[in-house]
């Protein structure tokens, strides 16, 4: 839900969150595919979103192909986020 004291502040950042929002949307079945591939619990798909979602609308204005950016992303960020979990290779 968009609210309105943030629209009247900021409309341009409104738009961009309802454009985001509906290219989430768009792209849920890719999305949700990519989550599957990387095996992340709910609670690092949530961090991961978040991340993604607010750099998204930071840079909304400056990303030419969207669609591209936003699941290339979310990649990269699935990628980070595995190569932290697990653990360094052993030196013997």
């Amino acid at each position: 839900m968009t609210d309105p004291q943030k629209v009247r502040e900021n409309p341009e950042r409104s738009d961009s969150a309802e454009s985001i929002t509906a290219l989430v949307a768009a792209l849920a079945v890719e999305i949700d595919a990519i989550f599957s591939r990387f095996h992340l619990n709910e609670e690092e798909i949530e961090d991961l979103l978040r991340e993604i979602l607010l750099l998204a609308v930071y840079r909304w204005d400056q990303i030419e192909s969207r669609e591209i950016w936003l699941l290339a992303t979310l990649r990269r960020a699935c990628l980070r986020r595995l190569q932290r979990r697990s653990p360094p290779p052993s030196c013997s």
